[in-house]
C-alpha cells in the first residue's frame, strides 16, 4: 500500500499543466511570462496635428496602425509557449485555452487587410547584394555603400516613418538612437512605393520571438504584437479570455512626433544696406563634437518620450481605479437605498403599531 501510495504522488507530481501540449511548453512559459511586454502604439489620426497616414499610402499597413484592440497576457503567453511554426514561416500553429489554433498567413490578409505577396524582408536583408547607397539616398540623401545606423541623420520623412515602424509595427524597445538594417529597408520601400510582403513580416517577427523559449538565449526580450494575435483568435475562434484585459492599447501623441516635425528656426535677414562683410571666415565647426550633441539629444528625447509614456499610463490607471471605486461607492449606495426602501415598504403595508406604554407611573 505504502508503495502504491508512493508511486501515485510521483505520478501526481510529473503531471502537466493542461493549457501547455509538453513539459517543455510549459517550462517555456515561465520564461516568456519574465519577458517584458512592449505595447504598439496606435495612431488616431484625427487626435494627432500631424499628417502621418499619407506616408503609408503605397501599403497596406492602415488598419494595423490604427487597430485598438484590448487582450489579457495570459492569452499571448499561452500561444507563445505552444507555438510550433512551418520551416516556410507561412503557419502558425500553437494551442490557447485549451484549444488547437492556427494563424496563417491568409489570416493576417482576411483579417488584419495586409499584402500577402512581394519580397520576404528578412530573406532580403541577409543578401550581400542590397545596394546601400541607394537605400542612404532614399533616406539621407547620400550614397554611402555601408548600412549608417544614426537616426539623427535621416531625413524628416524617413524618421517619421521609422518612428512609426519601430513603435507599432516592428516594436523596438531602449534604443531610439540607431535604425536596425531591417527597419531602414522597410523605411526605404515605403518611401519608394516598393511593394512587400507584409503579412510575412509579421510572421517572421512573432517566429523570432520563439528564441526566447530556448536557455541558450541569455538576454531577455521584449515580447510584442499580442494584440494582433489575441485579434485574429478572437476573430477566427471566438476565443476570448474569460478576465479582464491587461493589456489596453497605448497610443501616439502629439509630444511624440512634435521633436520629429520640428524645423529649425531661421534667422530674419538683414535688410541689404544694413549687410557686413564679415572680418574673418567663421570657424568650421567639429563634426565629431556635433554628432556627439545630436546623439545626446536623441537619448535625451527618448527617455523623455519614455517618461511621457510613463506618465500617461500612470494617469490613466488612475483614472480606472478611480472608475471602480466610484462603482463600487455606486453600488454601496444602491445597496443602502434598496434596504430603506424595502424598510419603508414594510411600514407602508403594515402600519405596526407602537408598544403599549410600560411606565409603570403610568
Amino acid at each position: 500500500m505504502a508503495s502504491s501510495s508512493k508511486r501515485s504522488k510521483v505520478s501526481k507530481g510529473s503531471s502537466r499543466n493542461e493549457n501547455f501540449l509538453s513539459k517543455d511548453n510549459e517550462t517555456a512559459y515561465g520564461r516568456y511570462s519574465a519577458s517584458k511586454i512592449t505595447p504598439s502604439r496606435i495612431l488616431i489620426q484625427s487626435d494627432i496635428d500631424f499628417q502621418i497616414l499619407p506616408l503609408f499610402s503605397s501599403t497596406q499597413l492602415s488598419f494595423i496602425l490604427t487597430l485598438s484592440h484590448s487582450y489579457h497576457k495570459e492569452m499571448f503567453l499561452q500561444f507563445l509557449s505552444n507555438l510550433r511554426v512551418t520551416p516556410e514561416c507561412t503557419r502558425l500553429t500553437s494551442f490557447v485555452m485549451q484549444q488547437k489554433v492556427i494563424i496563417d498567413k491568409e489570416d493576417l490578409g482576411t483579417f488584419l487587410h495586409l499584402r500577402t505577396e512581394g519580397d520576404r524582408l528578412h530573406t532580403l536583408i541577409q543578401e550581400a547584394d542590397i545596394s546601400w547607397s541607394l537605400v542612404n539616398d532614399t533616406l539621407r540623401g547620400n550614397k554611402d555603400k555601408v548600412h549608417q545606423p544614426r537616426v539623427y541623420t535621416l531625413l524628416q520623412n524617413a524618421r517619421i516613418i521609422q518612428h512609426v515602424l519601430r513603435s507599432s509595427i516592428i516594436p523596438k524597445a531602449g534604443d531610439r538612437v540607431n535604425i536596425t538594417p531591417l527597419l531602414s529597408l522597410v523605411t526605404h520601400l515605403i518611401m519608394t512605393n516598393t511593394p512587400f510582403d507584409e503579412a510575412q513580416l509579421i510572421l517572421d517577427y512573432i517566429h523570432r520571438l520563439s528564441d526566447i523559449r530556448h536557455p541558450q538565449t541569455k538576454r531577455k526580450k521584449n515580447i510584442a504584437l499580442g494584440h494582433l494575435v489575441c485579434y485574429i483568435l478572437e476573430k477566427k475562434y471566438n476565443l476570448i479570455y474569460p478576465e479582464p484585459p491587461t493589456e489596453e492599447p497605448i497610443f501616439f501623441t502629439n509630444a511624440s512626433f512634435r521633436s520629429l516635425f520640428h524645423d529649425p528656426t531661421v534667422e530674419g535677414e538683414d535688410s541689404e544696406g544694413d549687410k557686413e562683410a564679415p572680418s574673418e571666415p567663421a570657424p568650421v565647426p567639429n563634426q565629431n563634437a556635433f554628432n556627439d550633441i545630436i546623439q545626446r539629444f536623441d537619448t535625451m528625447e527618448t527617455n523623455f518620450g519614455q517618461r511621457f509614456d510613463q506618465i500617461d499610463l500612470h494617469m490613466k490607471t488612475q483614472e480606472d481605479r478611480h472608475n471602480l471605486d466610484m462603482a463600487w461607492i455606486r453600488g454601496q449606495t444602491d445597496y443602502i437605498n434598496q434596504n430603506v426602501a424595502m424598510i419603508n415598504s414594510y411600514f407602508t403595508a403594515f402600519n405596526p403599531q407602537p408598544p403599549p406604554d410600560q411606565d409603570p407611573e403610568g
